[in-house]
């Protein structure tokens, strides 16, 4: 079988060790979540550095400028980390409106010698462009499909795979219409999709069912997020349904205070949590239908900024 990469046609042979959901550019300053207290409100807009990691392992939201990853340099440093980790292949799955950058992705894998796989589709609903009430199901098929076979936005930079989807804590109108789109674009062009639920909800069955119903074939859908607050029977009727499950938040440990929660819904379980479930859910047989990631979405994730980085599974996860 052969994938589509930035870079080209690459035959699944020549992948390796894949990193399934991560993202080279991100910006995500709708997940922004101010201070309440208007002393603490100039803090937001400062550059993430040693002096504010203390307030960000509390509320990774809380600053907008750990909320964007934009500098190529920077990118082709913390890559450099994850291929001499042994890492071959990094899934980027950024989507339309948050910060997609195709030729950028292609300059940095022909330069690392990585496969990159982009992205396409939507994100969540306050993402979206402002004609999304009015565009039509088959309109965003149509985007997603041209985006895999011909090109992404009048680039000659082709997607690899649908994703990732977004959905919110409750799944907005647009969102279902995203999903639908993306269910008839995998129909016609056969590749992944790989979807976005809320981290501290069960969104996934719902996702999945929608899906089904508008012809996608499930054992090419991931369900990503389920390692934040871990429910293992949740885990097992994904699987059981035919999808994917992601554990793609490893080196998330942030201790999200209660006063500043906004986007975030509680804490973010810890790895060794992550790895204990994975671990029960290979002995009843799953093992086929787990993916590690870690999401790098954040600078604070980064090494440059006293993160894990993009080789975190491979240096301190597996064994």
């Amino acid at each position: 079988m052969s994938i589509m990469t930035v870079s080209g046609i690459v035959d699944e042979s020549d992948l390796g060790v894949i990193a399934p959901h991560e993202h080279v550019f991100i910006d995500i300053r709708n997940q922004f979540s101010e201070f309440s207290e208007a002393t603490k409100r100039a803090l937001s807009e400062q550059e993430v550095s040693i002096n504010n990691l203390d307030i960000l392992s509390r509320n990774p939201y809380a600053l907008k400028d750990n909320l964007v990853l934009n500098d190529i340099k920077t990118a082709e440093e913390e890559l450099l980390y994850f291929k001499k980790a042994g890492g071959r292949t990094v899934v980027d799955a950024t989507s339309i409106g948050i910060g997609r950058d195709p030729e950028a992705l292609r300059d940095i894998a022909v330069k690392l010698g990585l496969n990159i796989i982009a992205g396409s589709g939507y994100y969540t609903q306050d993402t979206h462009p402002k004609d999304m009430n009015q565009k039509k199901v088959e309109e965003i098929a149509r985007e997603i499909i041209n985006d895999i076979k011909k090109g992404i936005s009048g680039t000659d930079v082709r997607a690899g795979v649908i994703g990732e989807i977004g959905t919110s804590e409750e799944i907005h109108p647009n969102e279902k219409k995203v999903l639908i789109a993306s269910a008839k674009a995998q129909s016609e062009t056969g590749v992944a999709i790989i979807t976005h639920t809320y981290p501290w909800g069960k969104k996934g069955l719902e996702v999945i069912n929608i899906l089904e119903k508008n012809g996608a074939n499930i054992n090419k859908v991931s369900i990503n997020h389920i390692d934040v607050e871990i429910d293992i029977e949740y885990c097992k009727k994904i699987m059981d349904s035919g999808a994917y499950i992601e554990f793609d938040d490893f080196g998330k440990e942030y201790f999200i205070d209660k006063r500043y929660r906004g986007f975030a819904g509680g804490v973010f379980a810890r790895d060794i949590e992550r790895v204990d479930t994975i671990k029960k859910l290979i002995e009843l047989g799953y093992i086929d239908k787990i993916l590690l990631s870690c999401d790098i979405c954040l600078k604070t994730l980064l090494h440059k900024y006293g993160g894990w980085g993009y080789d975190h599974i491979l240096k301190n996860i597996v064994p």
